[in-house]
């Protein structure tokens, strides 16, 4: 028999991993009359159209008569039981495409997972590990498959995004509260009541769905984290580093600043859009992303709106996300010291 013999309906390709390696083995029905399988057989010949073009299952491609021993080929990669693809997932959205084959209709993706997909901000580790993958569902039983973690849900609305059945972003949210801690929850929160995301649904959000969405969590884990999240969080918001600083500075002994407002001087005159600021102390905090050194132009407009504050007698404090990781205490003495007076310090206050 060839390599390129189709299997008959009754018979399955399982897929089992040794040592971190893939390897195939077919199950027939009793008396099916098998001869075996064929050692050394990867044939590579070519895939019907649809299934060269993205992940496919292994049961469509019997049916489009593609043999097991071409579905054991060593060009393909077995991201999931049961699914096949020519090449390995390059992201997320690549990962769920595969994983989406092997969904029931009870099953969407949920949690970090959803979450990352509505272009919601991810915690700092995730800049260079890859998300987990999250699926919910709403049967009796949550799955189970090495790659996925399963979750059990109460009935919830089960959306496509580009084609991937997701949770909507609120509910994402209020799911991550499981995983993240507080000012992770905040940033999110932040995003949804921004306009962080591209996709519509997950921006300019009402807080009235975030406070319903935390409250439908009441007894769950991470339920503490979530409503402190919600009471931090704040709709003019435009990054996470944005967050973090703000955050910082509160829980640091500042007042909470004005963001992303405009700052005028004393004749009425427009001076620019400050981060954070501090009206009173005549003081704006600006965030310091990575865009603000390799755009030409954005680079050139914050040169001269701080030369704008200088000129009307504002103090402009700049503050990179590395002096927010490595000198966080350093940040909060020097804003201190601008918006409070030299001698301000905690215990002084």
């Amino acid at each position: 028999m060839s390599c390129s013999t189709p299997v008959a309906d009754n018979e399955r390709l399982l897929t089992v991993v040794h040592r971190g390696r893939f390897s195939t083995e077919e199950t027939w029905r009793r008396n099916s009359g098998w001869p075996g399988r064929h050692a050394g057989c990867v044939s590579s010949s070519p895939l019907p159209d649809p299934l060269a073009e993205a992940p496919f299952a292994v049961a469509d491609a019997y049916r489009a008569g593609v043999g097991v021993g071409r579905l054991r080929a060593a060009d393909l990669a077995v991201p999931f039981l049961g699914v096949r693809a020519v090449s390995p997932a390059a992201d997320l959205a690549g990962r769920c495409r595969e994983a989406a084959l092997v969904l029931g209709a009870d099953q969407c993706f949920s949690h970090l997972t959803a979450a990352a997909l509505w272009g919601l901000p991810l915690p700092s580790r995730y800049a260079d590990r890859p998300v987990e993958l999250h699926v919910s569902t709403t049967g009796s039983r949550a799955m189970r498959r090495p790659g996925v973690i399963g979750h059990r849900i109460t009935p919830v609305a089960r959306l496509l995004l580009d084609g991937l059945p997701v949770v909507d972003p609120v509910t994402a949210w209020a799911q991550c509260s499981e995983q993240l801690r507080v000012d992770d929850l905040v940033a999110m929160a932040d995003g949804l009541l921004g306009e962080w995301s591209t996709r519509p649904r997950a921006r300019l959000v009402e807080r009235e769905l975030l406070e319903r969405a935390a409250a439908s969590r009441a007894g769950s884990r991470g339920v503490v984290a979530l409503r402190e999240a919600l009471d931090l969080a704040r709709s003019n918001v435009r990054s996470p580093g944005e967050t973090r600083l703000r955050l910082l500075l509160v829980r640091g002994g500042l007042p909470e600043p004005e963001l992303n407002v405009e700052v005028r001087d004393d004749d009425d005159r427009w001076l620019g859009i400050g981060d954070l600021v501090f009206r009173d102390a005549r003081v704006v905090v600006e965030y310091e992303g990575d865009g603000h050194r390799v755009d030409r132009k954005q680079f050139e407009s914050d040169i001269d709106r701080r030369e704008r504050f200088a000129d009307a007698r504002w103090r402009t404090i700049r503050v990179t996300g590395g002096a927010l990781r490595t000198s966080s205490s350093q940040v909060v003495a020097r804003v201190r010291k601008h918006v409070l007076g030299a001698d301000a310090s905690p215990a002084g206050r």
